[in-house]
């Protein structure tokens, strides 16, 4: 028997898993939790050190199982990692500064000095809409401060976490953690000298890009191949294998990601064009819809009103509210197909006169609502016959069935919530066809529910009518 370890390094913890060649776990690790910490408005950080000990821990957790004559048989490794977060270190390898969080937005403005000539290049080389939420602007920062540029590196969470973990500190970047940069040129795969000019971040600052699936070298202390790096979201869409082209996956974290198979790099301009994984022969891509606003909008709702145990009262609350009240969700700005900060989150009605259930039900309904907003635009690219989802939120019931009514399309809820470590030790192996696809939990068909799609309706006009009357103030 063969062996994979998968890391998985998200926004609020780090965890390992340990698979065999069919896709079966052998042992996992605990999650370990990491801080997440904002000290200014716009400003979201996490110490990076935390960050690598965290990894190192949960490797060895996930290991310790293994009997000592075993560990030979581990033949290849994968890293996942969140997205859009960037660090800068020494050429030791000690961080100079916080890892800077994807949701960080103090690069916004250098964004907002941009052209909308230099905003549409942008968007035509990087696939990505201009925004502080990626990683350029937030180098730029970074570079305007270190105090000796000359001997600095910096680049994405993941070279960091590459350069710390492996033997001969491997500073280099895989392709869909690069293109979160907003600097690489998904025409070339390569770091772009235009993109950077926009931003004003040097190519010689930047870590060698490389495929999702290639030789990183050997994670220290371990003596095990690194050969697949990806981001977290592009390696959940690789979860289950060779993933189905009729299906969109939507994985619902702190932010909600919804992403369609697209066969060519040309996609709907509202959404973003994501790499799903490449090698040295070819690169798949991906259509992908963001919602800023999922669980960082319930935890911004369970700080608001200091809420104990609110993930236990949220399937009571749902099940027993018939008519939440509409919710502008714009926790964390309004993401695609909007792309801009939105009005001031809220109830559209006052919600002094609403229960706390019904609140909580309200900002649920409106993650649906945002969602349903950028699976029309997939839609209009490409069929879709089947929705998979996963992540924290999907285990609610009421969110997985509305998502489905409103969608009229069968929503799948798969049984392990593991699917971004299964899709990067699926690519470290070798993309292997015999692997275990995760089976369905439960099925949620759809049902007539004119009520919700009135509520969508009207939740619709209201964030028109809000932008607009933004916009012309």
């Amino acid at each position: 028997m063969k062996y994979i370890l998968a890391i998985d390094q998200g926004t609020h913890a780090s965890r390992a898993l340990l698979l065999d060649l069919h896709g079966r776990i052998v042992s996992r690790s605990g999650s370990r939790k990491i801080a997440l910490l904002r000290p200014a408005p716009g400003r979201v950080e996490q110490d990076a050190e935390e960050i690598v000990q965290s990894v190192r821990d949960a490797i060895d957790e996930a290991l310790q199982p293994l009997p000592a004559r075993e560990r030979a048989r581990l033949f290849a490794c994968g890293l996942a990692t969140q997205r859009s977060t960037v660090v800068a270190w020494k050429k030791d390898g000690t961080a100079l500064s916080p890892a800077i969080n994807w949701q960080d937005t103090r690069g916004s403005e250098l964004t907002g000095q941009l052209t909308p000539k230099a905003a549409a290049d942008i968007r035509r080389r990087s696939g990505l809409p201009l925004s502080p939420h990626y990683g350029a602007s937030k180098l730029n920062w970074l570079m305007k401060r270190v105090t000796k540029p000359d001997e600095t590196l910096a680049g994405p969470l993941a070279s960091f976490l590459l350069y710390r973990l492996t033997e001969h500190r491997c500073y280099c970047v895989d392709h869909s953690n690069a293109q979160r940069m907003q600097l690489l040129d998904l025409h070339t795969l390569d770091w772009s000298v235009e993109l950077s000019k926009h931003f004003g971040v040097p190519l010689e600052w930047l870590p060698q890009c490389r495929p999702v699936v290639s030789t990183y070298g050997m994670l220290a202390g371990y003596r095990i191949p690194i050969t697949a790096v990806c981001g977290d979201q592009n390696a959940a869409w690789s979860g289950g294998g060779e993933a189905d082209t009729d299906t969109a996956m939507i994985n619902l974290g702190s932010g909600a990601f919804i992403l369609a198979d697209l066969p060519e790099t040309a996609g709907e301009q509202q959404l973003l064009t994501s790499i799903a994984w490449s090698s040295s022969k070819q690169c798949r891509f991906l259509l992908e819809g963001t919602v800023n606003g999922a669980g960082n909008a319930l935890s911004w709702f369970r700080d608001h009103y200091r809420i104990r145990d609110l993930e236990h009262k949220l399937p009571q609350w749902l099940q027993t509210t018939v008519s939440p009240p509409l919710f502008v969700n714009t926790i964390g700005g309004l993401g695609s197909p909007w792309w801009q900060s939105g009005p001031q989150a809220g109830f559209i009605n006052d919600h002094g006169k609403f229960s706390l259930a019904e609140q909580a039900a309200g900002i649920v309904e409106s993650i649906v609502f945002l969602l349903q907003h950028n699976l029309e635009r997939i839609r209009a690219c490409r069929p879709i016959q089947r929705l998979r989802v996963s992540g924290g939120l999907s285990q609610l019931d009421s969110l997985c069935q509305k998502l489905s009514d409103l969608s009229n399309t069968p929503v799948e809820r798969s049984d392990d919530a593991e699917t971004s470590a299964r899709g990067i030790a699926w690519l470290a192996a070798g993309q292997p066809a015999k692997w275990q696809n995760d089976r369905p939990k439960q099925q949620f068909q759809p049902a007539d529910n004119e009520a919700l799609r009135n509520r969508y309706r009207t939740f619709t006009t209201h964030l028109r009518q809000r932008l607009a009357t933004r916009d012309d103030g």
